[in-house]
């Protein structure tokens, strides 16, 4: 890491951690100019980590609740408009390289990936969400569960893994 991205990388965990509206404003003042495309109405609370932000486009009217954690290192996250992610929620695009056994793990950097999460869609407290996933349009995914395949539109999906337990609008 460069002396740049040090410093960089101080300035947002100082950014992080400024509280109520005026942390707000300036942590979307900040990421306005960092994201690789934002809308209007993003809102970021305290104390979250994006790293790469150069990778990751977010719509509009899109929350990023407390202590969340988005790493779009070596992939892609495009976050659609009018998006809540609760708190502590991780997205992370890549992936450890692990398929040789002879090498160790963190020696073999990362394989990257790419999160898609469209327009309307709800992550509850403590949701992760694995590479290579696409959440469609209008879902609900319940707390704590752990995406690791694609949702469908206007799913409600809960558990580890997390699967279709309902669908909004229905009765």
């Amino acid at each position: 890491m460069d002396i740049k991205q040090e410093i960089e990388a101080i300035f947002e965990q100082m950014i992080s951690l400024l509280p109520g509206e005026t942390g707000i404003l300036i942590r979307r003042s900040y990421y306005k100019k960092r994201l690789r495309r934002v809308g209007d109405g993003l809102t970021i609370f305290s104390n979250v980590t994006i790293l790469h932000p150069e990778l990751i486009k977010i719509g509009k009217d899109v929350h990023i609740n407390y202590g969340s954690f988005i790493d779009a290192s070596s992939g892609e996250i495009e976050i659609g408009n009018n998006v809540l992610i609760g708190p502590y929620c991780v997205l992370r695009a890549a992936n450890h390289i692990f398929s040789d056994p002879n090498n160790p793990i963190m020696k073999r950097g990362h394989e990257p990936g790419k999160i898609i999460i469209e327009d309307d869609v709800w992550l509850g407290a403590n949701v992760i969400v694995l590479p290579n996933v696409k959440i469609g349009k209008g879902s609900v995914i319940g707390a704590g569960a752990v995406v690791s395949k694609d949702i469908k539109p206007l799913t409600i999906a809960a558990g580890v893994p997390a699967k279709k337990i309902g669908t909004r609008g229905s009765k």
